[in-house]
This record gives C-alpha cells, structure tokens and sequence, in this order.
C-alpha cells in the first residue's frame, strides 16, 4: 500500500491492476523501430506503474492515485507509454464526457504523445471501430470522450473539464500555471488521472524541477501523499557517469531501446567537452545539470595551465591578436592578449583591466557588490584604476597607442603597440564606433566581433579546447580566474555556444575577461595557416531553421 493509503481506505483491486496491464497488448501497438505494429507488452517497470496506478482504489472504488510522475532518461519509451496510458485513460475508465488532455510547452510538443495515440488507434481494428481519429482530437462517440493536445497557453483554457492530463516534458515548462489550470477543472471528475513526463532538466529552475523536489521529498518520506506516484530512474550525482553499469542503473531499457554500443559513442564523444558531458549526465542518465547552459570552464584544468607568469614584456616583439571588451559606464573594461607560444602549442595570454573608481567609499562598495577584493587586485596592478565615475576610454586608448587626451596619464607605461606586433584588435561592435575610430587613426587594425552564436560560438570552442589540452598559459592571473568560475555558455541548440553570465540580471559575476580572451583567440584561429578558424561575415546571422 502506498505510504498513507489507510486514510483512504485504499484496497488493492487485483482484477483492475491486471485488466489495466493487459489492455496495452490487446489493444496497443508499438508505434517505432523494429517494434512496429507489435502488440504493446508492457516492460516490468511499466508493468509495475500501471498496476500501482490501477489497482489501488479508495474506499469508495475509485483510484487511489490522482497524480503520476515519471522521470526517465531518453530512449526508454516514455512517450509511447504516455500515449498508451492516454488511450486508457479516454476509453478504459469508462469516464463518460471524458476529456484527456496531452500538454506541453507548446503545440508541437504536445502533439508528439497525441500523434503516437493516434496512430496506436489506427493500427488497431478494434480501436478504430470505437473512436474516430480527426487532425487535432481522438473521439469515442459511445462515451463521447475526447482526447486532444493542449500548448501551455492557460489564459484561453479556463472554463473546461478535464479528466485527464499528459504533462509532457515538464522540465521546458517555465510554470506551472497550466497544469493548475487542468487541475482545478478536474474537481468535478470522479477519478481524474494527471501524468507528468520529463527527462531531467536545469537544476533549481523551472515548474520541472518543482515537481521533482516534491516527488523526492515523497521518496525521501519528507512528505506523505498517497495520491501522488513519484517514478524515477537515474543515477547518482556521485556515480561514475562513464561506467555502463551506472547506464544500466539509470535506463529501464537498458539493453532494449536503450542500446549500449549507442551510449559506449556518444560517452566517448563526450570525454573533455563539458557541454556534452552535461548533456549525456542529463539525458542519458537523468541528473540535474547546474545550468542547461553549461558551467563554463573546468577549474581544475585552468589552474593547470599556468605554466609560467606572463607580462606584457614577455610577449615584446612578439605576434599578437587582442580583444577588448568595453564595459558600458562603471564596470570594467578587459583588454587580452594572445601570442602563440615559443616553445610549443598554444597560446601565452597576457590580460589588462581598467576599473573606474571615484572614491575610496566606491571602491569598498564595489568590492561588497561583487564580492571579491578589487582593491587587492589594484594594489598588486593586476586592475588599472582610472579616476571617475565611468570609464575613462582616453585612458585606455593611450595604454593601447600612446595617442590622445589620455597620454599625458601614462607615466612609465610603454604603449602596448610599441611592445608588441599587434596584428589585430578584435572589438564588439556595440558601441564602440567612437574608440574603434581613434584606434584606428591610431594605426591599430581594428576588427569588429559580434557576440552572438555565428561569432562566438567556434573561438568559445577553441578557448576551452585550449584550456582542457594545457595549451593556453595564462600566467595565474587571478582577475581573469575569478571571471573563469564565472561564465557560463548559452546555446542556441544546434551546438552553436556562446559566453555568458550565469544570470544576466543583476548578477555580481563578471565575464569581461573571458569574452575579451575568447575574441583574441578567435582572430587568432583566423591567423593560422591552414587554421581551423573560419572567417565570420560582421552581418551573418545564424540560420534559425
């Protein structure tokens, strides 16, 4: 019995559990593969939902269980066992005005379960001659039920009465507003049935991961609902996500629709990509990842790279490519410089950092707002201070050429083209046009850099394949570290990444010295003879189909 069923009298009706269980090979067909237009039998962990679902009733004969929840990784067959459970609920309940729903994020989703439904329908005589098969619904004119897929769009639903539900792949719903609005419609239902599907998601974020939270508090015991299912199969944080008996404990179907040589390549493609690690962790063994888009850089390997201290006069005379990343008013401005290295592969990168301060009080506020010690770093010169408010692009165009209103601030400093042969100066093209004009008179080639995917995406690549190799010796600068554990990489789903903070909005983290470094290796693959990297056009635009 389910943990607290006794206050519903539950019982369990065997005749029910099995008659569920033996409706999917009577009835159903497999829909895919070499399993088309088999008779549907349900696997042993199927098997045991739908009984648990079925068989246990409350005291007044209805079922027990109102809400199930199956997490699972791809490949095992959740979406045919949706559709198969969808048939069930709008023809084997016996629910008269029945109406199942199939939901997702949007339209297309939601018809991916209502699709395999209907072709189940089709593909069995019987069930043909009991309901009607139409573009958008599946109708049984003897009970007049229907079954039809839902987008989440809740504010046009309101006023309907579902008797079921398909939440289909809950980890892309933003809220939760949806299902709530089928579950307050259900009230007048004698026994609604509500199922949420998914693969694991972004951890901490999103309607999908609240529901997880309350399925494992349930597991856990945290919680007592008997009226809830929680089904899930994954591995363990800690477990060896290399190892196929962690696959085979994570997969149901392991061996079955989950084939091993299938993982044994794509875990191999995935050893030293993190995005791809990330996402074999969560589709083939349903963990939570810490961000869709991917924590940025592997920690470890970019402390291994600080294979000796670089400073600008280390790379004196040397070929370099830079990238600048201006801030917009108060924050800091990233200067990077890359140089193939003397002795072998890769890269010695040398960073430059101006931060504008107007006072002591602002520095010690700025310090607390971004949680790290900005005056340390001044201090040991690894940030330039530049007086005021915002910052001073004088100030940085001297450091650069030694030409301007900036000039006369410089000092002892060597302009940084008479140290080293700069080739190029890679710049965001978001306004910039007045420094990208100075640098220009100055001498300097500039090469304007979007920061969208059709940019970013193969020198953001390039940049962690340095790191993961030991190719890129960025001399233990502790401001571009610090900005390391910082960025994230967004993606717009066809393997085309770009830098990002983890949260743009009001976040203390700061990603300035990695997009300048990731720009001034991307014009340095352009630079390779025979290199891999490939000439952007400024005006292309990843294709969105």
């Amino acid at each position: 019995m389910p943990v607290g069923g006794e206050q519903y009298g539950a019982w369990y009706d065997h005749a029910a559990a099995e008659a569920a269980v033996a409706f999917f090979p009577t009835y159903l067909r497999h829909t895919e593969a070499q399993w088309w237009g088999q008779p549907f039998h349900l696997a042993p962990w199927q098997a045991k939902i739908v009984r648990t679902v079925f068989g246990w009733k409350r005291a007044d004969g209805t079922r027990l269980i109102r809400e199930l929840y199956l997490e699972v990784p791809r490949k095992n067959g959740k979406t045919e066992f949706a559709a198969g459970l969808s048939i069930l609920m709008l023809i084997g309940d016996g629910e008269f005005g029945g109406q199942v729903y199939s939901a997702a994020v949007d339209k297309d989703q939601a018809k991916i379960v209502f699709n395999k439904a209907s072709v189940m329908v089709g593909l069995c005589e019987e069930l043909m001659q009991a309901v009607e098969v139409y573009k958008t619904s599946l109708y049984c004119p003897e009970l007049a039920a229907s079954f039809k897929p839902l987008s989440a769009k809740p504010g046009s639903k309101h006023g309907f009465s579902p008797s079921g539900g398909i939440y289909d792949e809950i980890h892309e719903w933003p809220s939760g507003d949806l299902q709530d609005v089928v579950h307050k419609g259900a009230i007048a239902r004698r026994q609604p049935l509500e199922v949420y599907t998914t693969t694991a998601g972004e951890y901490g974020k999103g309607y999908g991961w609240e529901v997880h939270e309350r399925a494992v508090a349930i597991l856990k015991g945290e919680v007592i609902d008997p009226t809830f299912l929680p089904v899930i199969f994954a591995a363990d944080p800690e477990d060896d996500w290399t190892d196929p008996a962690t696959w085979a404990k994570a997969n149901p179907g392991y061996g079955v629709s989950v084939k091993a040589d299938f993982l044994t390549t794509e875990c191999a493609n995935a050893q030293g990509k993190l995005r791809k690690e990330a996402d074999f962790k969560r589709f083939h063994l349903n963990l939570w990842v810490d961000q869709v888009i991917t924590t940025g850089l592997p920690m470890d390997k970019w402390d291994a790279c600080r294979v000796t201290p670089v400073t600008l006069a280390d790379l004196a005379g040397r070929p370099c490519w830079g990238g600048l990343d201006l801030s917009t008013t108060t924050d800091l401005t990233a200067l990077c410089l890359v140089s193939p290295k003397l002795d072998g592969a890769g890269y010695d990168v040398w960073w430059r950092f101006w931060l504008p301060v107007s006072s002591d009080r602002d520095l010690r506020e700025r310090c607390k707002r971004d949680r790290v010690d900005f005056a340390k770093w001044i201090t040991e010169g690894w940030i330039c201070q530049t007086e005021g408010n915002t910052v001073d692009y004088d100030v940085i165009r001297a450091e650069i050429t030694g030409q301007g209103e900036g000039a006369a601030q410089l000092g002892a400093w060597t302009p940084i083209t008479e140290m080293v042969d700069l080739k190029e100066l890679a710049i965001d093209r978001w306004n910039s046009s007045q420094i990208t004009t100075q640098l220009t008179n100055d001498g300097v080639t500039m090469v304007p850099f979007g920061q969208g995917y059709a940019s970013m995406s193969a020198p953001s690549k390039e940049f962690e394949r340095l790191i993961i190799a030991g190719d890129l010796n960025h001399g233990g600068n502790p401001v571009a570290r610090w900005m390391a554990t910082c960025v994230a990489y967004d993606t717009d789903g066809r393997d085309n990444i770009a830098p990002v903070k983890p949260d743009r909005r009001g976040t203390p983290k700061r990603i300035d010295g990695i997009v300048a470094g990731t720009m001034a290796v991307g014009r340095a693959m352009v630079a390779e003879p025979g290199g891999g990297g490939i000439e952007v056009p400024e005006d292309y635009e990843v294709p969105t189909a």
